[in-house]
């Protein structure tokens, strides 16, 4: 086992300009010369110097600096699923191939006669057979999806490389084109509000302006929300329709000033936000079933007029009872029932206009220019699922 050798250094450095190195010596073995000791002696004098330290800093042992673990990244690296890994070669305009557009190019749907591999090589003895014979391939196993196609159930491919679920429902295919939000013509009228901007605070505002054009790409680039960067970095210098109740509710400056400072502090993705967020699919699929609407994703909404406002609806709602067709929807996820739901339906709770849900999905409607908007609540009481929607039209009254 080898031990821990330690060797003592000895430089002497001329006080010119550049520095000159005049004499050096280590108690390794190949320090009768320039050693690898002696190098790294250098550059960390010369990093201490970079850094204007007139002395060695001291080694502070692990229990006498702060911890680091309990500090979550921000917008660093995000963990991930192995199976969401893509390998590229960095060449430039050069569309990734997938293995199910290989096989349709070069090879075709997969038939069930590909699967008889065992009788195609049952005159072969066990050492000449290839490895696939092991598989246990058989025509009779049903198929399954994958990312790469069709695969056999029980196949590592169909656990290991799922098939990518999409985000869009559609149970309707003749429907016009979903509109961009805002919409295109929507005008949000000036209120009378007697503010003068301070300098500093009108170019803040002045770096929130976005026209149209802007206003669909910013839509478009942040439909995965809280998945994506530019999601956060555009809506934290934004009042979004989740803080209209406690704005609109704010009484003096101390309050006022309490209520900015975890605005612009932004707000840490809690266990219930995270559980919503990996529970959307689900939801978003089964109320495309039980309303029978199409359903798309929506990133974050900002109007041209009031670009210091945003919000960030769930998605968007091709509806052929209503009109206009098309709207909004929220959906909830709470992982508890507060209040006991009767199985046979007869009570369903309402949302309150008090409410601070109430007020978000108004926020909503404001900035997007739509009209309704579907308010799902998905819970789940005694193994049972429950699914609740209820129609929130927009309010024009002022308060």
């Amino acid at each position: 086992m080898l031990r821990h050798i330690y060797t003592t250094m000895k430089i002497t450095l001329r006080d010119s300009s550049p520095v000159v190195l005049t004499h050096n010596q280590c108690s390794c073995v190949a320090g009768t010369v320039l050693c690898n000791h002696t190098v790294a002696l250098l550059f960390q004098t010369a990093h201490y110097t970079e850094l204007n330290m007139p002395v060695v800093p001291p080694v502070h042992s692990c229990t006498e600096s702060e911890q680091q673990w309990h500090k979550p990244r921000t917008m660093g690296v995000k963990p991930g699923p192995i199976n969401s890994m893509v390998f590229t070669k960095p060449v430039p305009n050069r569309m990734v191939q997938t293995g199910e557009w290989i096989l349709q190019r070069h090879g075709g749907a997969i038939t069930r006669g590909l699967f008889r591999v065992t009788e195609a090589y049952s005159a072969f003895s066990i050492e000449d057979r290839p490895l696939v014979t092991t598989m246990n391939m058989r025509p009779d196993k049903p198929l399954v999806e994958s990312a790469f196609g069709i695969v056999q159930e029980g196949s590592v491919l169909s656990y290991q490389m799922p098939a990518l679920t999409s985000r869009y429902t559609t149970l309707h295919t003749d429907t016009p084109p979903t509109p961009h939000l805002p919409i295109e013509g929507y005008v949000i009228l000036p209120c009378d509000l007697p503010l003068v901007c301070s300098e500093e605070e009108q170019l803040h505002m002045n770096s929130l302006s976005v026209d149209l054009e802007m206003s669909h790409k910013i839509e478009e680039a942040t439909r995965e929300q809280s998945s994506s960067s530019e999601w956060h970095l555009l809506r934290k210098p934004r009042v979004t329709a989740s803080r209209f109740r406690e704005i609109c509710h704010v009484r003096g400056e101390s309050s006022a000033n309490s209520l900015a400072e975890p605005i612009l502090k932004g707000t840490r993705q809690t266990a219930e936000m995270r559980r919503g967020a990996e529970m959307e699919p689900t939801v978003a699929a089964e109320y495309s079933r039980l309303a029978n609407v199409n359903y798309s994703p929506c990133g974050l909404v900002i109007h041209p007029s009031t670009p210091w406002l945003g919000a960030s609806p769930d998605g968007v709602v091709f509806d052929r009872t209503e009109y206009p067709q098309f709207g909004l929807v929220e959906f909830k996820c709470p992982k508890l029932c507060r209040l006991q739901i009767c199985a046979d339906g007869m009570w369903l709770p309402k949302l309150k206009k008090s409410h601070a849900y109430y007020w978000k999905v108004q926020g909503q409607l404001l900035v997007s220019g739509m009209q309704w908007c579907d308010f799902v609540v998905w819970r789940t009481t005694w193994c049972k699922e429950y699914t609740q929607i209820q129609k929130c039209k927009e309010q024009s009254e002022k308060k």
